[in-house]
């Protein structure tokens, strides 16, 4: 994701990319050299003069301690989600903003720019569907050549599935209070001796009556498919990837030719304008962007459905978990 968010970086009106940062400094050094500018650690990056703006997009398990560091070096912030892979690490993040409240922080939640989601949102929004009373949402990644360790990435129901849950809360406008993750039939089963899955239905309960339904997967066949209904007292809203003459889809690896398939080619235009965005409101020229209130609901409901999934039943939105 860094190397995606550096390459949109001077398409940005207002914005200059002028050095990267990386955990391996050979990939700094790399990455360095095939944009153009200078190769730094993150504390050289932090501190430096010419940087007004961090776009962090480090490991998730690192978020919340960088974007701490980010913030108290006074630089403006594009944290990638989720911001933190704990309740506790998001409470230490929001705290840091807040010490800063001139300080610009957006957080990664692109499918907030993409145009089909932001219209689908705005007539839920404006009454079209009547009362929302349920997310419908698919999440399918296409199917890596070995599992994934959780600890990087803080676990799949987490660095995953954030986005469905800020979409969730996004679509609904509510707090989210309960959440359960069913274990499904695993591709991978070594996954779950590290406390981890690749598939799950994850229902997730809100304060004022809204549910949410997802099946998140990380073993897709035939691209990345990402769809949502919002279904309403008096109608529905539907976003989808491909749609069929007859009304009924089956979809195979056949189907390949049809589907994105990578995050990067189906939310192309939303990565460049969330970053955008970020870029005008760090200069006061627009309105600020999903920020850390957002990610607190996205961070504490993947906190929960991952506990949710090893322990096999619901769990209160809102405490750490811990796991094996």
């Amino acid at each position: 994701m860094g190397s995606l968010h550096a390459r949109n970086v001077p398409g940005i009106p207002g914005a200059e990319l002028v050095a990267v940062a990386a955990t391996r400094p050979e990939r700094a050094v790399q990455a360095a050299a095939e944009l153009g500018v200078r190769a730094s650690t993150y504390e050289e990056l932090f501190a430096a003069d010419d940087v007004d703006a961090v776009v962090l997009a480090a490991r998730s398990v690192d978020h919340a301690a960088r974007a701490c560091q980010v913030l108290d070096a006074g630089k403006h912030l594009f944290l990638e989600k989720p911001g933190a892979t704990t309740v506790a690490g998001q409470d230490a993040v929001r705290a840091a903003a807040e010490a800063h409240p001139d300080r610009v922080v957006q957080v990664g939640y692109h499918r907030r720019y993409d145009p089909r989601w932001i219209e689908a949102q705005r007539r839920v929004a404006e009454g079209a569907i009547g009362r929302p009373l349920l997310v419908i949402g698919v999440a399918r990644d296409v199917r890596t050549p070995e599992p994934e360790d959780p600890l990087p990435a803080g676990g799949f129901l987490m660095d995953m599935a954030s986005h469905d849950y800020d979409a969730a809360c996004w679509f609904l406008g509510q707090e989210p209070v309960e959440a359960f993750a069913a274990r499904q039939w695993s591709v991978y089963p070594e996954l779950e001796a590290l406390g981890d899955l690749d598939n799950a239905a994850v229902t997730v309960r809100f304060d004022g009556g809204g549910t949410a339904a997802l099946h998140i997967s990380r073993t897709c066949p035939w691209g990345h498919d990402v769809r949502v209904e919002v279904v309403g007292d008096e109608g529905s809203v539907f976003v989808g990837n491909a749609s069929s003459r007859d009304g009924v889809s089956v979809m195979t690896r056949d189907d390949g030719r049809s589907f994105p398939q990578d995050y990067r080619e189906l939310f192309a235009d939303a990565y460049v304008a969330e970053l955008a965005a970020f870029a005008a409101a760090c200069a006061g020229e627009g309105p600020r962007g999903p920020g850390l209130e957002d990610d607190r609901r996205a961070v504490a409901v993947g906190v929960a459905a991952r506990a949710s999934a090893v322990a096999g039943r619901a769990l209160e939105v809102g405490p750490d978990w811990p796991w094996n």
